[in-house]
């Protein structure tokens, strides 16, 4: 730190000055703590009342001094000078002086200050490093929702899957019971309700059924004749049992009746007697 602070003073003679022959200035300057300077600039001379005398007075002031700074200077690194000194005489009456006074130091450093903007920005570091590892722990909770969400999506397609698959096993195209079944063993044809409907002509053809409708392992087949409805919009449970002459119970052996919609494939089974008499 550099710093020059200038003061200025008019001092009163007590008699007219018309020369100043000899004048000095010294400093009594101190810094009485990190920032405060007091003391004295003591101004002495001679000097003459008017140009043409031949006789010199003395004279001698003591100009007190205060200067406060902004900072605080370190105690080993400081020091206070005199950079310029300027006088003139006032109307013969007084002596006015400017004087600048250099001040160099190097700012001391405050401990506690340092330690509390440490400790400042650890807390800020410390609220950021809070703020980052929320931001990843919540980064990573969306990541894991979107992961079960993905895997729910991924769960419901495979039990679709496996749906469409038992279906299919349940209820055969009719190209691929054509493809299994020759015209010897079976003849189908579409029914007037928009059912398709599979006659096998004898129990010889017991494996060949058995294979199609692979889904009827657990139950003892005594029918000759499945026939697969579809349900329409206007269509009533009671009046297709009527139909095809059959009850709930034999329907509830191969059907969810709980879950009927519109578009749902029921297998009606015939029992062999009534494909006969048929």
């Amino acid at each position: 730190m550099r710093q020059i602070i200038t003061l200025e003073k008019e001092i009163a003679f007590k008699t007219m000055v018309g020369e100043i022959t000899s004048i000095s200035l010294e400093p009594d300057l101190a810094f009485i703590n990190d920032s405060e300077i007091e003391g004295n600039l003591v101004i002495s001379g001679t000097y003459k009342m008017t140009e043409a005398s031949t006789l010199e007075e003395e004279f001698n002031y003591k100009i007190p001094v205060e200067i406060m700074l902004t900072t605080s200077l370190d105690e080993e690194k400081r020091r206070i000078d005199i950079n310029n000194f300027t006088y003139a005489i006032v109307n013969e009456e007084a002596l006015e002086v400017k004087v600048e006074v250099l001040i160099e130091g190097l700012e001391k450093i405050d401990v506690d200050v340092i330690e509390e903007d440490s400790e400042e920005v650890l807390e800020e570091e410390s609220e950021e490093e809070v703020l980052e590892e929320e931001k990843v722990e919540l980064l990573e909770d969306v990541r894991e929702e979107s992961l079960d969400e993905e895997s729910k999506e991924d769960d419901i397609e495979v039990l679709k899957t496996e749906d469409e698959e038992t279906n299919d096993d349940i209820l055969p195209s009719f190209d691929d019971m054509s493809n299994k079944i020759t015209e010897e063993q079976a003849t189908a044809s579409l029914s007037e309700s928009g059912g398709v409907e599979v006659m096998v002509n004898n129990e010889n053809n017991k494996e060949v059924m058995d294979s199609i409708f692979s889904a009827f392992a657990n139950t003892e087949e005594t029918y000759a004749t499945y026939s697969v409805y579809i349900l329409r919009e206007d269509d009533n449970l009671e009046e297709v049992m009527a139909k095809y002459k059959t009850n709930r119970d034999t329907l509830a052996e191969y059907n969810d009746l709980d879950n009927l919609k519109i578009g749902t494939k029921l297998i009606i089974p015939t029992a062999i007697t009534e494909a006969n008499e048929g």
